[in-house]
């Protein structure tokens, strides 16, 4: 799993302050998903973290997630009806999703104006208090795309 660095609050104090208690899987846990750019599921979470947490178990990885997210420290991405990724960055953000291998990435950034802007006027043209929106563009990654091509290329050529 791809991993980036993050300057932000010590993960301890987030979870004091989200009202959690902390434990050595939280932290963990937290940590695996602030460094992460995979925006993993809990199987994924699971994975990485069970070599080094022998007793951790897959609800305990759903229960965190799912505290987290409610904490306002994680965003939940629904990629289809109950399948879940997490994302550390809760600001409004795009994220592109690879219909053939999941993968799922952030867009450039380009888009945050406009999503604000939606967000923005969502609220002020309806009678509603828009708190939060998803935004997902479903396609193909460039791997994948590259591999199809290389895949219809070598078709053409029998």
């Amino acid at each position: 799993m791809e991993r980036r660095e993050h300057v932000k609050p010590d993960e301890q104090q987030a979870l004091r302050l989200a009202g959690m208690r902390v434990t050595p899987q939280r932290l963990a846990i937290m940590r695996l998903m602030r460094g992460s750019k995979a925006h993993p599921s809990p199987e994924m979470v699971y994975q990485e973290l069970k070599p080094d947490f022998p007793g951790l178990s897959p609800n305990t990885v759903y229960q965190t997630l799912h505290s987290l997210e409610e904490a306002g420290l994680l965003r939940r991405i629904s990629m289809e009806e109950n399948v879940y990724r997490y994302d550390a960055n809760v600001k409004p953000h795009a994220h592109l999703v690879c219909r053939a291998c999941g993968r799922v990435d952030d867009t450039n950034g380009m888009l945050e104006p406009l999503l604000d802007e939606l967000l923005h006027n969502g609220s002020a043209t309806t009678n509603w208090d828009i708190l939060a929106m998803d935004c997902c563009f479903y396609g193909r990654c460039p791997d994948c795309r590259k591999s199809s091509e290389t895949l219809q290329e070598e078709d053409q050529g029998e």
